[in-house]
């Protein structure tokens, strides 16, 4: 693809350094989180996958309920 840049306006494309260093800072950010929900309760793991087996065991049940 062929871009046209004139005067009035030019077309930059982004610049993918920023990009990248922004991802990295988002990343770092939620692994921060994370480490800290799992520092201040460590029985968050065994209530997520509690919560996921339920969820799970509803959806299973929604799906033979269905054919009948």
């Amino acid at each position: 693809m062929f871009i046209r840049r004139n005067a009035r306006h030019p077309a930059m494309p982004p610049r993918r350094g920023r990009q990248r260093g922004s991802a990295l800072i988002e990343y770092t950010v939620v692994v921060l989180l994370l480490v800290t929900v799992l520092l201040a309760n460590p029985n968050v793991i065994r209530q997520l996958a509690d919560a996921l087996r339920d969820a799970y065991t509803s959806f299973v049940y929604a799906l033979s309920i269905a054919w009948i």
